[in-house]
């Protein structure tokens, strides 16, 4: 969704001239350290048959859990790292990639409750005149607009200039002001509507956002997410690249970069992450805790806060746009939550409130932004355990 096939073509250019990042280290067996009573759940043969089933069809590796009236099952196949052999597990740490903006939206709307940020501030208030008078559509935005990506910016993700600068300084801590430049001039993606009904999905939203609560608290960002999301929730294995050091744990990131069947590790392609778009790792077990905080224990943000976030716009088929999270599925169950797409990994993390308030998440270590034949594997595997929870 975030990314083009063009990027790909860039990749595989550019990938040789790249530097090891720090995602490339051996990666480490994590444990355990809560109790698994997955095979005591009723349909715990039901759903490791898929796992492996679909781990078996090339995904490196890949975890899941799900929580439903029966309670809470996870399972895990494949490997964290190939090379090294290590086994990918419910414990492992991988990248979460645009998961992130669902829990920098979190930390948003938190600042909002305590009376730090209104919603409806259009970002000139708080951004550089530079920024509002180069980037389309920024002259009319308000930080609402940003999170339900209402603005109509133009996606630095997709602009091939972002990539060859990001890909070839790997270890580069970019900064917000760096990235935006990206957009600096670009075509917009639709024109600026107040109160819009449709919405263009692009990370510079993201961006632009993590910039303005900079502006706006005189706090970086990262420290929110730490103190308001990470913290408070209590995921002890979840980091925020490249703002804290990654742990050992984290899994090798792979995509078949030549498109020939063949899957390459690109771990060390690091895209600009720490700037609201992207940057999380995390594992399951800490994104199901997120998940029962926002949704159901409701301990990160009020009634009205998730009332808000949940005022959805259309995107395309598979996905309608909230305020910091998208409504993604087929038939009359779908999950609320986010997906994420990154070089080298993919995941979701969906609530299903007219299901029995159930949850599914999922990561795995292989990208799935361009056309491979294990891009549909990876989707075929999801819609597969997304019909087993909601019967559709």
């Amino acid at each position: 969704m975030t990314n083009k096939i063009l990027i790909f073509t860039i990749l595989l250019v550019s990938a040789i001239a790249c530097k090891k990042a720090e995602v490339t280290k051996k990666s480490d067996v994590c444990n355990l350290t809560i109790a698994d009573s997955s095979a005591l759940h009723p349909k715990h043969q039901l759903f490791s048959s898929i796992l492996k089933k679909y781990q078996e069809k090339g995904l490196p590796g890949v975890a899941i859990m799900i929580e439903d009236e029966n309670g809470v099952w996870m399972g895990s196949a494949g490997k964290a790292d190939l090379k090294a052999g290590t086994d990918f597990k419910p414990c492992t740490v991988a990248k979460v990639a645009s998961i992130t903006k669902m829990m920098f939206a979190a930390a948003v709307m938190q600042l909002r409750e305590q009376g730090k940020v209104n919603l409806d501030d259009k970002i000139s208030k708080w951004l550089d005149a530079d920024i509002i008078k180069n980037v389309e559509n920024a002259d009319q935005a308000t930080i609402r607009d940003l999170l339900q990506h209402s603005t109509g910016i133009f996606d630095i993700i997709t602009d091939s200039d972002f990539y060859l600068a990001v890909l070839n300084q790997p270890n580069k801590k970019w900064t917000g002001e760096e990235l935006i430049k990206f957009a600096y001039n670009k075509p917009k993606t639709m024109d600026y509507q107040a109160n819009a009904t449709k919405g263009s999905y692009s990370n510079t939203n993201t961006l632009l956002l993590s910039m303005c609560i900079e502006s706006i608290t005189g706090v970086g960002h990262h420290e929110y997410m730490r103190q308001l999301v990470i913290n408070k929730v209590g995921m002890n294995n979840t980091y925020y690249q490249s703002h804290e050091e990654l742990t050992s744990q984290t899994a090798q990131g792979y995509y078949d970069l030549y498109n020939n069947g063949t899957i390459v590790n690109v771990s060390n392609l690091v895209t600009g992450s720490g700037n609201g778009y992207g940057g999380i790792y995390s594992n399951v077990i800490d994104l199901h805790k997120f998940m029962r905080a926002l949704f159901i224990e409701k301990t990160l943000v009020n009634q009205a806060s998730l009332d808000i976030m949940t005022t959805f716009i259309s995107d395309d088929d598979f996905s309608e746009l909230g305020v910091g999270l998208l409504r993604q599925g087929y038939g009359i169950h779908k999950g609320v939550g986010h997906s994420g797409r990154d070089l080298g990994y993919s995941g979701g993390a969906h609530y299903y409130p007219t299901k029995n308030n159930r949850i599914f998440v999922n990561l795995v270590n292989y990208g799935t932004n361009g056309e491979t034949k294990l891009r549909k594997v990876f989707y075929d595997m999801r819609d597969e355990f997304a019909k087993e929870l909601t019967n559709y």
